[in-house]
């Protein structure tokens, strides 16, 4: 339990890095035997609220969606199991307002998929809550991208093993060589995990951990494709730190963390057109 208070404290300091603290706040968590839950609350409490909570969600909603072809909810899902070391099956977000009017929004994930239930009672009165100057940070670059004249199977296949080949052969100047798992893998989307690598994204020679999800769908004869990068960093003398020792690079190492995602899915597109 303490472990998942630590990275509550870390999802806070993401959604302020991103212009969210205003509006969310990581509030608590609750750890079942296959479940982790990470409750998130209206920052400031007000006689609107809710209403402004509910107005901010559905426009990150949009907004997120407009931008790579994610919601955001995905994103917040994402972001937790992430930090928290667990699989996405074993995540959860809450997001709720106790206030009247009630919102609530639950996150998980099921059967590959993260729906949101939502049960929002709204009153005449709405307050426009304002939204993050720049959505950077939350879907940093491009995230998605159409490929023409395209088999779903053929593209996730494909740049499942361009992404295996580009990391393979990394490592760290001594002893390491990188490891590569791609044990969550769909006909649709896939998760790739590298650990014991060294002076990809962090200038100061910490061991890094790569996390990269793709996934596709079939529309028409063409296959949009999404995916995510994240990292982390952590410092060992000769051995890698364990895996829950690894830090957010997103709050150290952003423009460097966004520049090689940048370069990384480019060349992987130009390879798969």
């Amino acid at each position: 339990k303490p472990f998942f208070q630590k990275k509550k404290l870390e999802f806070n300091a993401w959604l302020r890095q991103n212009q969210l603290g205003h509006m969310l706040k990581a509030d608590s968590v609750a750890v079942e035997a296959r479940k982790v839950t990470l409750f998130l609350r209206p920052t400031y409490n007000g006689k609107r609220t809710c209403d402004s909570l509910q107005c901010a969600w559905q426009g990150l909603e949009k907004a997120n969606k407009q931008i790579n072809g994610q919601t955001f909810h995905e994103r917040l899902l994402h972001k937790w199991a992430f930090l928290a070391e667990i699989h996405e099956n074993q995540a959860e977000v809450i997001i709720r307002c106790h206030e009247p009017p009630h919102f609530h929004a639950r996150v998980y994930t099921k059967g590959g998929r993260v729906p949101v239930d939502e049960r929002n009672i709204r009153s005449g009165a709405i307050t426009s809550v304002k939204l993050p100057a720049s959505m950077q940070g939350i879907n940093s670059g491009e995230n998605f991208t159409m490929l023409r004249d395209k088999n779903l199977g053929t593209v996730c296949t494909k740049a499942r093993q361009w992404l295996v080949n580009q990391y393979k052969t990394k490592g760290t100047p001594i002893l390491w060589k990188a490891k590569v798992d791609t044990s969550y893998t769909a006909y649709d989307e896939f998760v790739l995990e590298v650990t014991h690598l060294n002076n990809e994204i962090c200038p100061d020679g910490y061991f890094e951990y790569h996390r990269v999800y793709v996934k596709g769908v079939q529309k028409g004869p063409d296959v949009e494709l999404t995916w995510e990068f994240q990292g982390k960093y952590g410092s060992g003398i000769v051995f890698p730190p364990r895996k829950n020792d690894y830090k957010d690079m997103e709050l150290k190492y952003k423009s460097n963390l966004e520049e090689y995602q940048k370069r990384l899915f480019k060349r992987m597109l130009d390879y798969l057109r």
